[in-house]
Order: structure tokens, then sequence, then C-alpha cells
């Protein structure tokens, strides 16, 4: 979906201003950029997580001033929509394929959810954001693109959109928070033993359901609840689309 090298990139529009927008200082070092800037952020965040990150140990994380800093960024609510649209753009995007749009589907929500979990807590960059950064967009209208390819309705693909992107970042946050604690392996398997034998030994008689249900909740990895997760999710959609459709409203 991204643009060859050789095609001039149409210019977006000016991006809505921000909640906290901060003006920049005059004057930019020459040896610092904004990319440089983001790269250090995201080292921040790697190391603090993203209530750790500040322009203050940005700067220190560079060697520079924090005035410096505001030459490129204009606070901490920007850094942010950039390391995230940095994040985002690391994602490979195809091209919409109807044969193959859940298996596309399925592979770009599984890139981004493993960019967003090897980076702390990053997916909280994106909670609450709406895309305007220019690789975010990209990757949104490559994503809409093949959801649109599937044959889903445009009021499907609108709202749909939304859920997915909150369920992958609900499942990579979830996942950095063992990671950022630095949980020993050994003390995690050990604890979800216990918890798989805690509820195995609940009383059948005031939990029925629960116990009856227990082996299946502990029989899989993340990675098959993420996958199931997906797919109930886009077969939503597909059911969704077709009740439109059935109701005479097109898209």
């Amino acid at each position: 979906m991204a643009l060859s090298s050789q095609d001039p990139a149409p210019a977006l529009p000016e991006a809505p201003r921000r909640v906290t927008r901060r003006r920049s200082a005059a004057g930019r070092p020459a040896t610092l950029s904004a990319a440089a800037i983001v790269a250090a952020a995201i080292e921040v965040i790697d190391h603090s997580g993203v209530s750790g990150l500040s322009m203050r140990r940005v700067a220190e994380q560079l060697g520079t001033g924090v005035a410096s800093l505001y030459a490129h960024v204009s606070g901490k609510d920007e850094l942010l929509e950039l390391v995230y649209d940095e994040l985002v753009g690391q994602v490979p995007l195809p091209k919409p394929d109807p044969a193959r749009w859940r298996e596309q589907v399925h592979d770009m929500m599984r890139g981004l959810r493993d960019i967003l979990t090897a980076h702390a807590d990053a997916a909280l960059a994106g909670l609450g954001r709406i895309p305007t950064s220019p690789q975010t967009l990209t990757a949104s209208e490559a994503f809409v693109a093949v959801l649109k390819a599937g044959g889903l309705t445009d009021r499907v693909i609108a709202l749909g959109f939304d859920q997915l992107i909150l369920f992958v970042s609900a499942g990579a946050f979830e996942a950095s928070l063992y990671a950022k604690d630095r949980t020993d392996p050994e003390d995690l398997h050990r604890y979800f033993n216990e918890v798989h034998s805690y509820f195995a030994a609940l009383p059948k008689d005031r939990f029925p359901v629960l116990t009856n249900l227990a082996p299946i909740m502990f029989a899989n990895d993340d990675e098959d609840r993420f996958e199931f997760g997906l797919d109930l999710l886009l077969s939503g959609m597909e059911a969704a689309s077709a009740a439109e459709r059935s109701a005479g409203h097109s898209g």
C-alpha cells in the first residue's frame, strides 16, 4: 500500500491541533532531529515504560538540554504520537487480496501486537489517539482497504476497525505487564499452574460452569487466545455486514 519511491507523496492536510500544545523554542541544534528524539524516547519507554517518559529523560538520553527538544517536538503528547507512528510504521502492509483478506488481517494485527509488546507498554501511546501522523495513516489506509476487500460494509469497517485496534492494544499491554515487572518465567509458570489448580478445586455445587470450563480455559496459550479473538471479531463483522445488506443497507 505504500507509495513507490519514485512517486511524490501527496501532501497531507494540517493535522488537528493537539490538546496540550506548547510553542517550540527558537533554533534547531544541528546534531538533533525529530527522528533522534523519537529513537531516544523509545529507549526510555523500553526502560521505564510510558509513565516514565518525559522530555527531561529523553534529553538526558541524548545528552542535551530539554529546551533543544522543543525546537522539534511540542511536548510529551506529540512525542508519544511520534513514537506510536514510528512503531506502527514497522508493521508490514500487504496489497489487499479478497481471497486472503482474513489471513492478511491476522498478519497485520499480529505484527502490530508483536511490535508493541516488544517495547514495554508502548501500546498505551496509541490508546485514545485518532491517527493523524503519516505512517499511522498509511497503515490505517492499508488495513481498512483489506477489510473493504473482504466485502464488509462501510459502517462495519468504520466501527470494527476501532474495535480490532483496541483488542490488539489491550492484548499487547497485558503482555507487557509481566515483561515490565521482569517476572521470572518459572514463577510465572508456577503462578498459572496454581491458578489452574485453584479453579479446579472450586466447589462444583457453587461454581458448576466455571469448574466445567476450567480445563478449556487453561488449555490454550496466549497465541491461541489472540487468534481466537481476532477470528471472533472478524466473524462478527461479517455477520453484521450480512445483516446490514439483508436490511437493505449498502456499502
